[in-house]
């Protein structure tokens, strides 16, 4: 676990790459404090970085970039590959050497067997970059869901990339103009960032989750997707879920360092920690952070850590240290995204840091797989009628836009698209609202293109289904894996989620809705086949609790009207339009009506106060 960066110069541009690389190396050390190193080839006009959290083979075997044993290779990798033992023997067999214990050595002797296609080979989350002498050549790579990111850009002089965006902009001529559609697309509906392959600027992009990337002479040459979302084959039962979920954490466990946890008290963290303290031979640390000592987080993480002997820790919400924290955030991603959760997981994972810890597993993504969210019993219901009222769809095509909305949206849109039409109606009453006129016509709503983008891979099927992969992929990435990278890695802290492994997303591809909701209306329903396969392992009270997401006793609305709504009120009134494309006169109206009543959402308010705290930054 790591930083990765590199440079791939353009024919006949001078650059100083070691410069380049040094500021890439500073920018991102929070990411591998243990050491660092850089390598580059003056003839193939090439340089590679790596800031290094060492977590297998400790020694400095481990140090990257890393030569492949002819020579020919240089890889620098971010991330864990948890099958680096099996794929090992198989390489080994073929008379291939080994001379460290990393799973970096695996993944580059795996790239000369098995070339680009080496991702299929893959069991793990990981962003990597691979030169090849012979050719000059430069393959990229990222997990099949995203939970490594990979940014990059392409300029007049060359191709750049690294982990984080301000890295990349280290390279001299990037396109910093902004990406105004980018911007606009995270005040749509339920989006809190910038979804891939956009960012904030339009010269920089994310390789998308899944996809792999060939580079040469500067330019890239390929881009193409490797990962196809298929549904596992075998049958899709409690006791299967279980075997999945306990090979999951076993694999997470594997490392050179301690490994601790993060716990909830709720479903998903309880049962990893109870899989973790079955695996371990002494006590799992533990960690949750909430509101107050009352805080029903805190409270149901304290019943299953004495339940489990766990060694463990609260903290709590500090509004004043938070804001700062925030800023923090905005400054490292290097564009706008709002989640408080990831304050929270910051703070927890600075106090892991200090206690010595470098990785900790988490349950980030069971509710998107297994359907856990309330809403979920709303989108059910909606996904048994629309079959019914699907010979409607031509009469709801000729409805006025005004009028085809909500479920109506549904059953005027074609498999894959139904979760964009959403997106599509939605637009019309987010951007009328702030964005200026003029701009508006132009914008692109690139959150309904992803979204139509990953919900076409998959097979027609129920409506629930094709919305909770794209909340996956595009939607929810918030909550998923940027919280599961960012605000650790901030802190030098490795996060492992056992529920993204890719056997259990293929089981739960697999899985029929009406296994993971069994009822419409009792939310103590939701998530059925996951609780019926670990009903050993959490109490029965916390097991069918009400649901309660990570950070709920800290609501944006109480921290925007209560400790943080003095700072508010200066950034609310001294906007930044950003080139035109907001309406400031509507923006702080929007802000005044959200103190006098109920009627504002409060995260619309919250992502602009977001957009507002990152273009502060950029004008500092």
């Amino acid at each position: 676990m790591c930083s990765i960066g590199g440079v791939v110069l353009r024919p006949g541009v001078a650059l100083d790459i070691r410069s380049v690389l040094e500021r890439m190396l500073s920018i991102q050390h929070h990411r591998g404090p243990d050491g660092q190193g850089y390598w580059w080839d003056t003839k193939s006009s090439i340089g590679l970085c790596h800031n290094r959290l060492a977590i297998l083979d400790l020694s400095e075997n481990g140090r990257q970039p890393m030569q492949s044993s002819n020579g020919i290779l240089t890889i620098v990798f971010n991330g864990e590959i948890y099958n680096w033992r099996e794929l090992r023997r198989q390489l080994e067999a073929k008379g291939i050497r080994f001379h460290t214990g990393t799973d970096t050595e695996v993944l580059l002797e795996a790239y000369r067997e098995f070339g680009t296609e080496v991702p299929q080979y893959l069991r793990g989350m990981f962003s990597f970059a691979v030169h090849d002498s012979r050719d000059g050549s430069l393959f990229c790579a990222r997990d099949r869901v995203g939970k490594k990111p990979f940014v990059y850009a392409e300029t007049s002089n060359g191709f750049a990339f690294a982990s984080e965006i301000p890295a990349v902009l280290a390279m001299p001529g990037c396109d910093t103009t902004l990406n105004h559609a980018a911007v606009a697309g995270m005040l749509i509906h339920n989006v809190r960032h910038i979804p891939d392959p956009h960012t904030a600027y339009l010269g920089l992009k994310r390789l998308r989750p899944g996809h792999a990337m060939l580079v040469k002479e500067g330019k890239v040459e390929r881009v193409w997707r490797y990962w196809n979302p298929q549904a596992a084959s075998e049958p899709s039962t409690p006791k299967r879920l279980r075997e999945l979920l306990e090979e999951s954490v076993r694999l997470r466990m594997v490392a050179d360092v301690p490994v601790g946890a993060l716990l909830s008290g709720g479903v998903d963290s309880s049962s990893v920690v109870n899989l973790m303290q079955r695996f371990s031979g002494e006590p799992i640390r533990t960690y949750a952070l909430g509101f107050d000592k009352d805080d029903e987080d805190l409270r149901r993480a304290r019943v299953m850590a004495e339940k489990l002997g766990c060694i463990h820790k609260e903290f709590y919400f500090d509004p004043d240290r938070q804001l700062k924290v925030f800023r923090k955030i905005l400054s490292t991603y290097g564009e706008p995204i709002m989640l408080l959760p990831l304050i929270h997981t910051y703070e927890l994972c600075r106090e892991i840091r200090d206690d010595g810890i470098k990785v900790v597993l988490a349950g980030h993504g069971a509710d998107e797989l297994f359907y856990g969210y309330t809403g979920h019993l709303r989108t059910a219901l909606i996904s048994a009628v629309l079959p019914w009222l699907f010979p409607l769809s031509p009469l709801v095509k000729l409805l006025p836009d005004k009028l085809c909305r909500g479920p109506l949206a549904l059953v005027a849109a074609q498999d894959g698209c139904r979760k964009a039409a959403i997106y599509r109606n939605d637009e019309k009453v987010a951007w009328s609202r702030i964005i200026n006129p003029d701009i508006k016509k132009e914008l692109i709503n690139i959150v309904a293109e992803e979204l139509e983008y990953w919900g076409k891979l998959l097979p027609p099927g129920p409506y629930i289904d094709e919305s909770n992969f794209v909340a996956l992929m595009v939607e929810n990435t918030h909550s998923v894996t940027i919280a599961s990278d960012l605000p650790a890695m901030m802190a030098s802290v490795e996060m492992r989620a056992p529920f993204l492994d890719q056997k259990i997303v293929s089981f739960a591809l697999a899985t029929h809705y009406r296994k993971k909701v069994t009822s419409f209306r009792d939310s103590s329903r939701l998530k059925h086949i996951l609780k019926i396969a670990v009903d050993d392992l959490v109490p029965h009270d916390l097991l069918y609790a009400p649901k309660r997401g990570f950070g709920m006793g800290i609501q944006e609305k109480m921290v925007l009207q209560g400790p943080w709504k003095r700072y508010a009120e200066e950034v609310f009134a001294s906007l930044n339009d950003l080139g035109g494309l907001f309406d400031r006169k509507s923006i702080r109206h929007l802000w005044e009506q959200h103190n006098t009543d109920n009627t504002v959402d409060s995260s619309f308010i919250a992502r602009l106060f977001a957009i507002q705290m990152w273009a502060n930054h950029l004008s500092e």
